[in-house]
């Protein structure tokens, strides 16, 4: 993060405020520069001292020109003292927390409400945390005088909202690659962090310091994205359940992908085949693969739908609408997931899988009493519906010396031959979206467009497609 104007860090890591005396008062004070340690190597903790110190210094700095205007001598320095003096600025009284049955509590040893008002409020700034409720004193304190100490409730502990949290991913909407890796995503912030800490002293400086422990540790950027995304959620379920206070998600934006890390991701992602490389794919080779990669191959790339889209397909799932053979991809069904909003849709099938015998073959699985396009597919597979054919399409294609020019190759290469074969036709960006599910950026769009008609869609882009060759029939 960046260094606050009045401070600076020593070699050990430890902070230190410094302020520049003003010229009229250097012959007064007898300093040119202020500069004292701050005590903490924390740097959220360091800039809000630093902020409170050059409030303070000015305010110093006017009453000293005040009294010399007075001939009276400059007032003392509050911070020379020390800052268990009650007289220094940054002065608050003993407090500790103390864990109850729903919580924690803040005990402090205040004569006042104003007193543990400013304590609670001085401990949540420099812990970073959101305001917390106003302060108030039990009954019994308040009859025995304030005898006994004011106590602030401050939540739950972090392990307790993670075990919580982690209750309501429900495993028929998401595979359980997924789910484990938002579990060891929360559990290990809640490790990091330490478990029993109250969740609502967890700060924005806490989560970019988990972060940065990762990138330590080598994990690249993609990985901490999806961990920064996971822990992101976390927080807006502890925010609605009343755990952590609203606002500001302090998972929010700590992750960001740099110009270069971009350009490479850009370079090294996946590749479109060439018209060349489908030629080869979709040769006679083909022909000798089982049946199901061979479907899936065909769906891939007269769909552009993603892989774990098709492996999760039921047979219920093929639908007319329109007047036309479609299949509707959704979360509906038993094990189904979708990787955001935008991918439910509906997608006309292309005349060239109908011609292939694509629904012939709906029909004699559904006769033989099989409820999925992939029997083969294990519901709850650890790497998604999907695996296996993303698995066997690879293996395939590497047989066949398909290689990458820079970047990889693979299934998902044929949902971006698809997007951009119907680019390069002049296809429009909200057709295109329709077919693969893709979101656009435009909220005009979102809130003033309806969705196309099958036979709209199928109109605009299917004959884009007619140059993807394949023409021989899928058999039986």
């Amino acid at each position: 993060m960046r260094i606050a104007h009045h401070l600076d860090r020593s070699p050990t890591g430890m902070f230190h405020f410094r302020q520049k005396v003003p010229l009229d008062l250097r012959e007064v004070f007898r300093l040119t520069v202020i500069r004292r340690s701050l005590g903490t190597r924390d740097p959220r903790m360091a800039q809000v001292q630093a902020y409170a110190l050059s409030a303070r210094y000015a305010a110093l700095f006017d009453q000293a020109r005040r009294l010399r205007g007075m001939k009276q001598p400059a007032p003392d320095d509050p911070f020379l003292l020390d800052v268990d003096d009650p007289r220094h600025p940054l002065h608050i009284a003993p407090w500790k927390l103390e864990r109850t049955a729903d919580g924690f509590t803040l005990a402090t040893e205040c004569d006042s409400d104003k007193e543990h008002a400013k304590a609670v409020e001085v401990l949540r700034v420099l812990m970073g945390a959101q305001p917390l409720p106003p302060p108030s004193l039990p009954v019994d304190a308040l009859s025995r005088g304030r005898a006994s100490a004011s106590r602030t409730k401050v939540g739950i502990t972090v392990g307790e909202a993670a075990r919580k949290y982690l209750l309501t991913l429900d495993s028929s909407l998401l595979p359980d690659k997924t789910r484990s890796q938002k579990k060891a995503a929360v559990n290990g912030f809640a490790q990091w962090k330490g478990s029993a800490e109250p969740l609502a002293f967890c700060s924005r400086t806490d989560i970019a310091e988990w972060v940065q422990s990762l990138r330590a540790a080598q994990l690249a950027t993609p990985t901490l994205a999806n961990k920064a995304s996971y822990l992101k959620a976390f927080f807006a379920w502890s925010q609605a359940a009343g755990h952590y206070p609203p606002g500001d998600n302090p998972a929010q934006g700590q992750v960001k992908y740099g110009l270069r890390e971009k350009r490479l991701r850009r370079k090294l992602g996946f590749e479109a085949f060439t018209a060349e490389q489908l030629a080869v794919i979709y040769g006679p080779a083909l022909s000798k693969l089982r049946k199901d990669v061979q479907l899936g191959a065909l769906l891939g790339l007269y769909t552009g739908a993603r892989v774990s889209e098709l492996g999760q397909l039921h047979l219920r799932d093929f639908i007319e609408e329109d007047g036309l053979p479609c299949i509707r991809i959704s979360a509906d069904g038993q094990g189904q997931s979708l990787k955001t909003d935008a991918s439910a849709r509906t997608v006309p099938l292309h005349p060239r899988l109908v011609e292939w015998g694509l629904m012939r073959h709906v029909e004699a699985l559904r006769n033989s009493g099989q409820t999925r396009l992939f029997p083969r597919t294990k519901v709850g597979s650890v790497n998604g519906h999907g695996n296996f054919l993303s698995a066997a399409f690879g293996r395939y294609i590497k047989s066949i010396g398909v290689e990458p020019r820079v970047g990889k190759v693979g299934f998902h290469s044929l949902r971006k031959t698809i997007v951009q074969t119907m680019q390069s036709a002049g296809v429009p960006s909200e057709y295109r979206a329709q077919y693969v599910g893709h979101e656009l950026g435009d909220e005009h769009h979102a809130a003033y467009s309806r969705r196309y008609s099958m036979s709209e869609l199928a109109a605009k882009v299917h004959p884009s497609l007619h140059s993807l060759g394949y023409r021989e029939s899928m058999g039986e």
